[in-house]
């Protein structure tokens, strides 16, 4: 009898084929976009313009959540302080109709809701976007801020980010563009838990009267603000040229420049 082999090649076909096979060489499927959730706040309260221009840009991003709980009023000033005994909370929405919870009670408690009562898990909290910068001495007294500490020693990654009080000074859309790339960059560290919570990333941007904000630069908290410094300090000519770097955040601000620093959890 007579029998017809496949040619060698053919066995050599199908030996690749099934070495191919093991479990040790299988090529691993790619990891599918796992969404991040940010948790916005402010002091300004949930229907000022700074929150609805934070969230709005947020919301942009690839594959996020927004959740949102800010105080029902103005707290501007409150810092990291908290409210003893029950809140009220409600639902409501941003200026542009953004569904969230508002609470009867100061920036840090209003993340307390959002993290004990409701039981928000954010892989991010961003605090802002608040009207008046917060550098220098005035971090401290921030309920901007304070809501981001609060967060961060919860042991949640938190921003906070401001910019001028002056309403045709205001540029929401730098402020908010310091955010989102800045999620960008973290993305991983923020979705693999790693991220730094030992200070609050804090941003802010000038107010410029003339000109536009010059580069972020990476400067400390200032001890003070010095003196000649508090008319410039919230609107600035921009289009002017500083004499040298900035050597803090404030003087950042006087500068005409965008600054992010790192901010103390107790201050």
């Amino acid at each position: 009898m007579k029998f017809n082999f496949p040619p060698p090649i053919i066995y050599l076909s199908i030996a690749m084929l099934v070495g191919c096979s093991g479990g040790s060489d299988k090529i691993a499927a790619p990891a599918l976009p796992q969404t991040l959730t940010i948790l916005v706040t402010n002091d300004d309260g949930i229907g000022a313009p700074g929150i609805d221009a934070l969230v709005t840009g947020l919301l942009q991003l690839d594959d996020v959540n927004v959740e949102l709980v800010a105080p029902a009023e103005n707290q501007s000033g409150s810092s990291d302080k908290t409210t003893i005994g029950h809140l009220i909370s409600e639902d409501s929405t941003t200026v542009s109709g953004y569904k969230g919870i508002a609470v009867y009670g100061y920036p840090a408690d209003a993340v307390n809701v959002a993290l004990e009562d409701v039981g928000i898990i954010p892989h991010l909290v961003v605090s802002g976007v608040n009207a008046g910068q917060n550098v220098g001495p005035f971090a401290a007294l921030s309920g901007t801020v304070g809501a981001a500490r609060t967060a961060a020693i919860a042991g949640y990654p938190a921003v906070a980010v401001s910019a001028s009080p002056f309403t045709e000074y205001v540029d929401y859309n730098a402020a908010v563009g310091l955010v989102t790339d800045w999620v960008k960059d973290n993305r991983d560290v923020l979705l693999g838990g790693s991220a730094n919570v030992d200070t609050v990333t804090s941003f802010n941007i000038p107010g410029c009267t003339q000109g536009v904000a010059r580069r972020l630069v990476n400067v400390p908290l200032a001890e003070s603000i010095p003196e000649g410094h508090g008319s410039r300090l919230f609107k600035t000519n921009c289009s002017l040229q500083p004499e040298g770097p900035p050597t803090t955040d404030v003087d950042a601000m006087v500068k005409g420049h965008a600054a992010v620093t790192d901010v103390p959890l107790q201050l």
